[in-house]
C-alpha cells in the first residue's frame, strides 16, 4: 500500500471516529430548539438581484403559486390575470438581458419586503401580493424610478465637508491632486475601487461578514465577544450562549476543522446555541453542501444560514430564550 492511500484512510477514519464521538457527546446531552434556515430562510432572489436567473426563479415561484389550484389568488382577478399574461409574454421572449423582467423583478422584491415588515415570516403559498391591473404602467415606473435614483446628484461634493479634519484634508488634497489632477470624483472612485477589490479577498470578506453580524446584535443591545481564540467560533454571545462562526468559502477538507471548531466550543462554552453564517451569494450548491452538517445533526444544537437570515435568526433565538423565564 502506497503512501497517498493510506493517509486518505487515516483521515477517512479520524473522521468516522471523530462524528462518531460527537454523536455520543450529545446523545446525553439536553436537546435545544434550534431555527433552521429551512423554517427561518427566503430563498436569495427573493431579498436580492445576482444575476437576471434570480428574477427568472422569483417570477416562476409567484407564477407557480398564482397559477395554483384553490391557491390564495383569485384567479379573475384583473390584476392576478395581467400578471399571468405579462409572464407568458416573458417566456416567449425569455428572461436573459429582458428589461422588463428586471423591473418586474424589483416590483416584486419591494412588496415583499413590505410583507416581511408586516409578518415575522411569510410564504409564498399563502400571503399574496397586489397585482396591479396595469402591469405595464407598474414596470414603466420602476424603470422610470430606478433611472431617477441613478441620475440624482441633489447634493454637493464639498472637500471641507468630507475631510472636515485639517491634516487629513491637506493629506487628500496633496494625493488628489498628484494622482487624479485635482479630481475629487475620481480620487473618490479609485478609494472605492480599492476597497471593493479588497473585499475579494476571503479574510476581508470575513471580517465584513462579521461587522454585518455584529450591527445586527447591537441593534438588538446584545453585548458581543470577539473571541479569535484556536478552537472557539469568532463571536460569542454570553446572554444568549450562542457561538458565531463565519465562513465565506468551503471545501470538503473545511468540514472537520469545521466540526472541530464548533464542538470545541460547545464544550468550553457550555454553549445553548450555534450558528454558522455564511455570504448571501454564497452557491446554492455550496450552501447546501455546509448545511450536510446541520441535516446530518452532528452537531444538535446547530444552525447553519445565510447572512441575510441572521437577524431574524437571532430574534427567534431571544424568543426561545426569553420563553425559558
Amino acid at each position: 500500500m502506497d503512501f497517498l492511500p493510506l493517509t486518505s484512510m487515516v483521515v477517512n477514519i479520524n473522521y468516522i471516529v471523530y462524528e462518531y464521538i460527537l454523536k455520543v457527546h450529545y446523545f446525553i446531552m439536553p436537546r435545544f430548539e434550534r431555527p433552521r434556515a429551512s423554517t427561518i430562510g427566503t430563498p436569495v432572489y427573493h431579498r436580492r438581484r445576482r444575476d437576471w436567473k434570480d428574477d427568472r426563479d422569483l417570477i416562476e415561484e409567484i407564477a407557480t403559486s398564482v397559477n395554483k389550484l384553490n391557491g390564495p389568488y383569485e384567479y379573475y382577478d384583473k390584476g392576478v390575470f395581467a400578471f399571468r399574461e405579462k409572464v407568458k409574454a416573458i417566456r416567449i421572449s425569455g428572461y436573459e438581458n429582458n428589461k422588463e423582467v428586471t423591473y418586474l423583478g424589483m416590483w416584486i422584491r419591494e412588496e415583499l419586503s413590505k410583507i416581511s415588515k408586516t409578518q415575522a415570516s411569510y410564504d409564498l403559498r399563502v400571503h399574496t401580493l397586489p397585482f396591479p391591473e396595469e402591469i405595464d404602467s407598474t414596470i414603466l415606473q420602476m424603470e422610470q424610478k430606478s433611472i431617477r435614483n441613478s441620475n440624482n446628484k441633489g447634493y454637493e461634493l464639498s472637500i471641507e465637508s468630507l475631510f472636515p479634519d485639517p491634516d487629513l484634508r491637506s493629506f487628500a488634497l496633496e494625493r488628489m491632486q498628484i494622482l487624479h489632477k485635482g479630481d475629487l470624483v475620481a480620487y473618490l472612485s479609485s478609494l472605492v475601487s480599492k476597497e471593493r477589490d479588497s473585499l475579494l479577498t476571503n479574510s476581508a470578506s470575513i471580517m465584513d461578514l462579521i461587522q454585518i453580524c455584529e450591527y445586527n446584535l447591537n441593534l438588538l443591545e446584545l453585548d458581543v465577544k470577539k473571541r479569535y481564540a484556536v478552537g472557539e467560533t469568532d463571536l460569542w454571545i454570553p446572554s444568549l450562549a450562542l457561538g458565531v462562526e463565519i465562513r465565506n468559502t468551503w471545501d470538503l477538507e473545511d468540514e472537520i476543522e469545521l466540526i472541530r471548531v464548533l464542538s470545541d466550543t460547545n464544550f468550553r462554552l457550555q454553549t445553548r446555541h450555534l450558528v454558522v453564517v455564511t455570504p448571501d451569494d454564497l452557491s446554492d450548491e455550496t450552501f447546501s453542501l455546509i448545511r450536510q452538517i446541520e441535516t446530518r445533526k452532528v452537531i444538535e444544537n446547530l444552525s447553519i444560514i445565510r447572512i441575510g437570515d441572521f437577524n431574524n435568526y437571532i430574534i427567534k433565538i431571544k424568543e426561545i430564550e426569553e420563553s425559558k423565564f
